[in-house]
């Protein structure tokens, strides 16, 4: 449990939504108390269930390292947490209303690619990965399907929080005022290092995706000439639904990526498709059902992973322009012109700081003991190969005006925003119903 406890910690640190973790750790929670899928709350037309809320409790009992049974916890926390919940709703509704924004499925895919990846980088090893989620019953293609539109509201919720923000600033008055007022519990400033990086992604060559395609027509033949479907997929597919025959369920529209969503839905049970090309891969999809807005389907996946010839074309790429960097070329204007990081190429490549205990272990160990002004690689992880320049380095220290002051100036905004938003959601709770519901042994949630 304290290993448990200590991976959600870092987890909240890399910013891997509750939703992900609560997937992971349900049923381990469950075993120790069942929970019982009762209304707890209703917002407007929404309802919140006691099994959201408990693991929700159960959770950030084990972040704060006290049982789940404390008093303090279900005094406490537990009522904060769901009055935290309602308020997620409430933003949701108001998000939904808003038809100025929108989350477009390449959003939702690399946001769950990424909050995934960060929760395989907890574990040793990619076996480890797997035999834990097989552990709680799950795969990681389960993790990408449940949770699509619990990720795809979260984007809409932050994006409509994020235009609260962009309308906050703060006087130069408003951040000496924060700081006099809260600097002695602003927390240490953990030993950092600022980094400028350009990256050149690892993709798949026309050769090797050329492979892929011809392996999974020859799979189509052999389906078209008799072999079931299941068997193919037991044999040949590189997904985890393998084992059961490729069998992925029942999903409605949006909760898959496009081209796959597509594709299902526009055969009719029985029939296979042709070649289906996503993100993830190649694919052939048998539709064994449908029923009104849903569909069940199987499928047959061939992975297009770059090959190791991929991975040296790239990487004599990027050691030619660390070594141009070495030797006095102009780092910023190689990154905007080789970097497909488009969110920091514009500036010249620069990440900004990060605290040394939290980097990426192959950055940790590539950039240790690294003075300012090197240029260390080609690094590789999963994203592809880094060119890394250590633009400064910091050690443990307090927030200070003269060396902090556009963080704190942040922190500033931020609590001025917290203020505004909080005033918001009140002007918005006013407005819509919510009923919170006793609960035998939780009557201390009913206001």
């Amino acid at each position: 449990m304290r290993r448990v406890g200590t991976m959600i910690r870092r987890w909240r640190l890399l910013g891997v939504p509750v939703l992900l973790l609560t997937v992971v750790f349900a049923a381990g929670i469950g075993n120790a108390q069942e929970l019982l899928d009762e209304p707890i709350a209703v917002v407007a037309n929404r309802v919140i269930l006691r099994s959201e809320w408990e693991a929700q409790v159960t959770l950030l009992a084990l972040q704060s390292k006290r049982s789940v049974d404390d008093p303090i916890v279900r005094d406490s926390l537990g009522p904060a947490i769901l009055q935290q919940m309602i308020n997620d709703e409430l933003i949701l509704i108001q998000a939904e209303r808003d038809t100025s924004l929108s989350v477009e499925s390449d959003e939702i895919d690399a946001a769950l690619a990424q909050h995934i990846q960060s929760l395989r980088d907890q574990f040793n090893s990619e076996d480890e990965f797997q035999r834990e989620l097989a552990r709680e019953g799950l795969t990681e293609r389960d993790l990408r399907v449940r949770y699509r539109r619990d990720v795809r509201n979260q984007l809409l919720k932050q994006k409509l929080i994020q235009r609260k923000l962009n309308e906050v600033s703060v006087s130069n008055g408003e951040v000496r005022e924060f700081f006099n007022v809260y600097q002695d519990s602003l927390p240490i400033q953990p030993a950092g290092i600022k980094l400028a990086h350009i990256l050149l992604p690892v993709d798949v060559s026309e050769a090797t995706e050329d492979s892929a395609r011809l392996a999974i027509t020859n799979i189509l033949q052999e389906i078209h000439d008799g072999l079931a479907f299941e068997e193919a997929a037991r044999q040949y597919s590189q997904d985890m639904t393998a084992q059961s025959g490729g069998d992925i369920g029942w999903f409605g529209r949006g909760d898959m990526v496009p081209a796959f969503e597509q594709a299902a839905f526009g055969l009719v049970p029985g029939q296979v498709s042709g070649v289906v090309r996503t993100r993830y891969g190649l694919h052939l999809i048998k539709c064994e059902e449908q029923s009104g807005s849903r569909v069940h389907t199987r499928h047959i996946l061939i992975q297009l992973s770059p090959s190791a010839a991929d991975s040296a074309r790239v990487y004599a790429l990027a050691d030619s322009i660390a070594t141009a960097a070495r030797e006095g070329g102009d780092f910023c204007v190689l990154a905007q012109e080789f970097s497909e990081d488009e969110e920091t190429k514009r500036n010249c490549g620069e990440l900004g700081w990060y605290p040394i205990s939290e980097m990426f272990p192959e950055f940790k160990r590539a950039l240790e003991g690294a003075p300012v002004d090197t240029v260390v690689g080609p690094v590789s992880t999963q994203f592809g190969w880094h060119v890394l320049r250590v633009l400064d380095r910091r050690e443990r220290q307090r927030f200070t005006l003269e060396d902090d002051w556009d963080a704190i100036k942040e922190m500033a905004r931020r609590e001025k925003t917290n203020e505004v938003v909080s005033e918001w959601i009140e002007g918005i709770r006013e407005e819509t119903y919510v009923n919170i519901r006793t609960m035998k042994g939780h009557e201390e949630l009913k206001p």
